[in-house]
């Protein structure tokens, strides 16, 4: 297969992050401008979706058509209404603020699975709620009441960066390592999705070297592969699109045009 890269949008300021296809737009968070843009491949145009997003990073598309984003400076996940109204969830697991959630995946019973690691840059406001002592991925999901609840899913990740369910939604693959703690080597997991919605014993697929740049962002193929951005110019192969089967075996390796390959 040969890959082609094409510029579409951009340059911006900063990193870019989540992507995210509503069935008509590619959405892309061009996080440090705090906005949302939509790129329509028909017109080969793109205008921004939505504006003052809070450093909003992963994008997640729900069965309604709102989109679900993680908010890196506010510390919280927030929905995109279609009317064009903006809600909060829940930000307090066990009680306590979560962390700086980087991800989201929404799910076909609406519930929303969040990576939620530490991150460099401080969030907005006084410094009055202090971090959770892990990093995990969490869940949203409405109670009896229609109100959002928050839990913890995992219990053995140091810094989970990017989170996607396979098609059948019964395995939650994971790109784990918090190289900026000194977390250990990255890593990708897979996660079975029991029948009542707990997380089964994890496979990690693949460790990167110590060093080395893991996994940033991913996303499935038609055929159920790991499509994953990985590696920078620092050590290792570079800058790369790494293909995973989904048992953890290296299909393909293409170099990306840029540094550290976000999303």
């Amino acid at each position: 297969m040969t890959w082609q890269f094409d510029l579409v949008a951009g340059p911006f300021k900063g990193r870019t992050g989540g992507l995210a296809w509503n069935g008509t737009h590619m959405l892309c968070s061009v996080v440090l401008e705090e906005r949302i843009v939509q790129y329509d491949p028909k017109t080969n145009t793109t205008e921004n979706f939505r504006k003052y997003t809070g450093r909003t990073n992963g994008l997640s598309v729900a069965a309604d058509g709102s989109v679900f984003g993680a908010q890196e400076g506010g510390r919280r996940v927030i929905q995109f209404c279609t009317d064009g109204s903006t809600a909060p969830t829940n930000d307090l697991v066990d009680g306590k603020h979560h962390n700086q959630p980087t991800d989201v995946a929404v799910d076909s019973k609406g519930r929303v699975w969040i990576a939620d690691p530490w991150n460099l840059q401080t969030p907005y406001g006084p410094a009055i709620y202090p971090f959770l002592d892990h990093a995990s991925v969490l869940r949203l999901e409405r109670d009896e009441r229609r109100a959002w609840k928050l839990k913890r899913m995992t219990t053995d990740t140091t810094g989970p960066r990017s989170i996607v369910l396979s098609a059948d939604e019964k395995t939650l693959y994971v790109a784990d390592g918090d190289m900026d703690k000194g977390g250990g080597p990255c890593t990708l997991r897979a996660y079975p999705v029991n029948a009542d919605g707990t997380l089964g014993k994890v496979n990690v697929l693949h460790t990167f070297a110590a060093g080395q740049r893991g996994i940033e962002g991913m996303c499935l193929d038609s055929e159920g592969n790991i499509v994953a951005c990985t590696g920078w110019k620092k050590n290792g192969p570079g800058p790369v699109i790494t293909v995973f089967s989904n048992t953890g075996a290296i299909i393909e390796s293409v170099p990306a045009p840029a540094d550290m390959p976000m999303r």
